[in-house]
């Protein structure tokens, strides 16, 4: 039998006449449709009258580890008549031996007349598409169920030039996540019900060089062409991680502390920045305020990121305006202690200064529609009606009424509040619409400055809207995890029910961490940690 994908066209003439159907002559041979109708049709084989099949495709499953140990996988793609970028393939392969993962490379196929010979009348090669051999051994074009939730999709073949490559596969996989090849690197949340594990689906960015056709569609493609792949850490009770791997220019390739260049691996590296998913510091859960901040082997002890980044830092929950006018869930607050719009200020202050502050890190706070909701109380609350906070909504009226007077425009009343509290100046709270770029050398760098709930011209923001100003950004607000192009969202580190949100749901305890060349990864965590050790 030929090496994978390369048969004869007397065994594809021999299983298409056993099975009669492009779609199952694919599947004994292993290789894609594309493949097989090219060697048909050299054969002079035409397609049957009629044709079916009682099942689709099988989805084999892998085995788990045993206990204790975990097996990981290294995901990507390549296209057809198309080599290798060889540097990031040498680091990828350095990161694989490092961590005795297991490569899988799905096939697709693109521009097939491209390849074709010039003259209608010449012969056409057995081998005319082919993929670079360096490859062979890792080629993976089955649907593989890595764990039990999560499955890798290598029977895809998606066009390079698919826009938004993850659309209408939500259901593809049922309940359970997947992992889809593409050349472009994509993550959407999608909404499961509210108390069990958020379901993803992800893309895997391409080891194989730039071959687009050069119009609209392919040029499109090559700038969002990601060299890299998609980590995936498996344990033995099913429990799994993915983080996306995407080399620079200079094919380096970062893994939370780990940096792979020109084949050598070296651990203990510092990440540019941490951008926190939506504190809300009065639903803060417990777990991941451990796993972020408190705990031992933290993520901001382990990762030691220069910047961190606080959206919705404030929640406050006590006088919310989704909640004044509900009498039931402002009773429920009063009975349980919580009146005091000053104390949430006061446990906020505990927080930054006694859990989240490091001083091998700068904090910067972002301007959030949740921390501004303490501006909105003072436009709109009587405090003549709220005898618990009426002192406290007098002190803030008139520091703000005097920041008026004084045409003090770079006035931020969370700031002012914070610090009166014990909050240091090297906090930095960010006004709204200012910007705060880091890693300003990659490609005019990436915004950090931007909560997310402000569009473009006034509009709601939405992340698919931010996506659109081709600028990098890190976001928030959404608390559900998302890369559309450049735009990396987080998730949030609240409790997954804050009363507001009924029915199912997508959010997750997911952050972005950018790396010193200006890569990015989004950190999910679940089952108690954030990757497998």
């Amino acid at each position: 039998m030929a090496e994978r994908g390369q048969y004869s066209t007397e065994q594809v003439v021999e299983e298409f006449l056993r099975h009669g159907t492009i779609a199952e002559t694919a599947r004994q041979l292993a290789c894609h449709r594309k493949t097989v109708q090219h060697h048909l049709k050299k054969a002079g084989m035409r397609k049957p009258i009629a044709a079916g099949l009682k099942e689709g495709m099988k989805t084999l499953a892998a085995s788990l580890p045993k206990d204790g140990e975990v097996k990981r996988y290294i995901l990507t793609c390549a296209q057809n008549n198309t080599w290798v970028n060889k540097g990031v393939w040498e680091n990828l392969l350095a990161l694989a031996e490092h961590y005795a993962a297991e490569i899988k490379v799905s096939r697709f196929a693109y521009n097939l007349q491209g390849f074709q010979p010039a003259k209608p009348d010449a012969e056409v090669d057995q081998d005319r598409m082919w993929y670079d051999p360096v490859l062979t051994p890792y080629i993976s074009d089955d649907r593989v169920e890595l764990a039990p939730t999560l499955v890798w999709c290598g029977e895809m073949n998606i066009l390079p030039t698919a826009t938004r490559p993850l659309s209408l596969l939500e259901t593809y996989t049922g309940t359970k996540s997947s992992v889809i090849p593409h050349v472009k690197i994509a993550m959407e949340s999608i909404a499961n019900n509210k108390y069990e594990a958020t379901k993803f689906t992800y893309t895997t960015g391409t080891v194989t060089k730039l071959n687009y056709i050069q119009k609209k569609a392919g040029l499109k493609a090559e700038f969002h062409h990601c060299f890299g792949a998609l980590l995936v850490e498996v344990d033995s009770q099913g429990r799994w991680f993915a983080r996306q791997l995407n080399a620079d220019s200079t094919n380096v390739i970062y893994d939370l502390d780990l940096k792979v260049d020109k084949g050598e691996v070296t651990r203990g590296n510092r990440v540019k920045a941490i951008g926190w998913g939506d504190v809300h510091e009065q639903e803060l859960s417990s777990a991941i305020k451990k796993l972020c901040w408190t705990g031992k082997n933290s993520m901001i002890d382990y990762l030691k990121p220069e910047y961190q980044f606080m959206h919705d830092l404030v929640s406050f929950t006590r006088r919310n305006h989704h909640d004044i006018k509900d009498p039931h869930r402002m009773f429920s607050i009063h009975c349980e202690g919580r009146d005091a719009v000053e104390g949430e200020m006061d446990e906020v202050a505990k927080f930054i200064t006694e859990d989240a502050s490091r001083d091998f890190c700068e904090m910067v706070v972002v301007d959030s529609n949740h921390d501004n909701a303490l501006t909105r109380w003072l436009k709109e609350a009587d405090y003549k009606k709220d005898p618990a906070n009426a002192l406290f909504f007098l002190k803030c009226q008139l520091r703000k009424y005097e920041a008026i007077a004084e045409e003090d425009g770079w006035f931020h009343l969370v700031e002012w509040v914070l610090q009166s509290k014990g909050v240091p100046e090297s906090v930095r709270f960010l006004r709204e619409d200012e910007s705060f770029i880091i890693c300003g050398d990659a490609h005019g760098g990436i915004e950090c400055g931007m909560h997310g709930h402000l569009g473009p011209n006034g509009a709601r923001g939405t992340p698919l809207g931010l996506a659109r100003l081709g600028r990098k950004a890190n976001t928030g607000h959404t608390h559900s995890a998302g890369i559309r192009d450049g735009l990396y969202t987080g998730g949030t580190c609240s409790v997954m029910d804050m009363g507001y949100n009924s029915g199912p749901s997508s959010w997750s305890h997911s952050h972005v961490v950018t790396y010193p060349n200006g890569k990015r990864t989004i950190v999910t965590m679940w089952h108690g940690a954030y990757c497998a050790i």
